[in-house]
């Protein structure tokens, strides 16, 4: 499978948590958020639907 750069900005917080664990598990943290992705989608995919508010935290005035 062909990989493609994107990029996303995160709350500083969010990051450093993401960082941490990528440390602690010496992974990178492009690694765990391809993981968490993955995770996502498959999620996403197993309960055919998907709501971008359900849970979600507001960050800068956006869900």
């Amino acid at each position: 499978m062909k990989a493609v750069r994107t990029t996303v900005s995160l709350p500083s917080e969010q990051y450093e948590k993401l960082q941490a664990l990528a440390e602690a598990n010496g992974l990178s943290v492009a690694w765990v958020v391809r993981q968490a992705v993955g995770e996502f989608l498959g999620r996403v995919e197993a309960e055919k639907s998907y709501s971008p508010l359900e849970g979600a935290s507001k960050v800068g005035g956006k869900a």
